[in-house]
């Protein structure tokens, strides 16, 4: 089932006319959230950068639509799917009423809810670690649109079909100053002994719901967390790379070119996750 605006329809009926600004325009943003034991993880951290991100590009926000209702309306068509005891993975999505061309006639907001089964979140880390490089060909520029989930995700796609051509999990994304940004579909994060590194949001890197908790923790796990503009040359010097976001949670990086790397910091961050999301 999909949530459109309140309604329940079944995921085989058509919800778009042709004149969707999303598809047209890429006029939306996106929330992609996990689901895991009856709760919505980091819910409100989600809400609210969304919103924002609804701010930035001057959409009319409907006075109703604040962090209760649409949790309820998300656990509603969780609940419609039959995955209230499971796992899942949410993908809220807001885009502007159809009309108009590059000038929209009417900025009211469309709402979406699809619901997918997902597996559980590990209690240990990823058995096999990640392979990465660098993607070359597009740069994502260094702006405040960058910092969320929408219409600027081409180069992720873009990334993420050089990856699987080149037997790769993801690839690193740099801006246009070349500095390393993220990965296809996740923030990045550079170990040196006790110290992680990670590009800073003026990088352009999306602002990831697990990158703002480990900055806030981080301390309190025995890690100093600096945000920093890096060149890849910083994983040459890394003692261990990681990625984070909501739904693979943290996942270690083995290999980069010809250098590998152990996990064992990285073991240390997941631990830290996983007594968060049971506290």
């Amino acid at each position: 089932m999909i949530n459109k605006n309140g309604t329940l329809v079944s995921n085989e009926e058509p919800i778009f006319n042709a004149g969707n600004r999303g598809f047209l325009y890429a006029d939306r943003i996106f929330e992609t959230i996990r689901y895991q034991n009856g709760r919505l993880l980091f819910w409100e951290d989600h809400y609210f950068r969304m919103m924002g991100g609804a701010c930035i590009l001057r959409m009319d926000i409907p006075i109703h639509l604040n962090m209760d209702f649409m949790e309820e309306e998300i656990l509603k068509t969780i609940d419609a799917c039959n995955l209230k005891s499971s796992c899942a993975r949410i993908r809220l999505s807001l885009y502007r009423e159809d009309g108009g061309f590059y000038l929209p006639t009417d900025n009211t907001l469309t709402y979406l809810i699809e619901v997918n089964e997902i597996e559980q979140l590990s209690t240990s880390l990823n058995d096999v670690g990640l392979s990465i490089d660098v993607f070359h060909d597009h740069l994502k520029p260094k702006q405040a649109l960058s910092s969320f989930k929408g219409g600027n995700s081409i180069i992720s796609v873009l990334s993420s079909i050089f990856a699987n051509e080149n037997g790769l999990d993801e690839a690193i994304i740099l801006n246009s100053e070349s500095h390393m940004c993220e990965t296809s579909a996740s923030n990045l994060f550079v170990v040196k002994d006790k110290t992680l590194l990670t590009p800073p949001l003026a990088s352009g890197c999306v602002d990831g719901i697990y990158r703002k908790q480990l900055i806030e923790y981080g301390e309190s796990w025995g890690f100093d967390v600096q945000e920093k503009d890096m060149k890849t040359f910083e994983l040459i010097t890394a003692d261990e790379v990681f990625l984070t976001n909501s739904i693979k949670g943290v996942q270690w990086v083995k290999s980069y070119k010809n250098k590998t790397y152990g996990n064992s910091r990285v073991k240390e961050i997941h631990r830290g996750f996983t007594k968060l999301l049971t506290a």
